[in-house]
């Protein structure tokens, strides 16, 4: 496929490194590495990786249509 304005057809990559990396790091960090000893931290620790797993799911690319346009069934009939 060609590249048109600088972008490849697949925008996954930039997606990656720009939101997947990061909100998958703190939402796992904020378990893993804080390991929270009270409730009040148990919640927040909750809260912050529901926060990145949103962040990371809103932001993904959405699916693309292709280009070509599709001709409707019976058309022209």
């Amino acid at each position: 496929m060609p590249v048109i304005g600088g972008k490849g057809p697949n925008p996954w990559g930039r997606w990656a490194l720009r939101w997947g990396v990061p909100s998958a790091v703190v939402a796992l960090g904020s378990v893993w590495v804080v390991e929270p000893a009270t409730r009040v931290g148990a919640i927040t620790a909750a809260g912050v990786a529901l926060t990145a797993l949103l962040v990371f799911v809103g932001t993904m690319p959405r699916r693309q249509t292709p280009a070509r346009p599709r001709s409707r069934r019976g058309a022209g009939e």
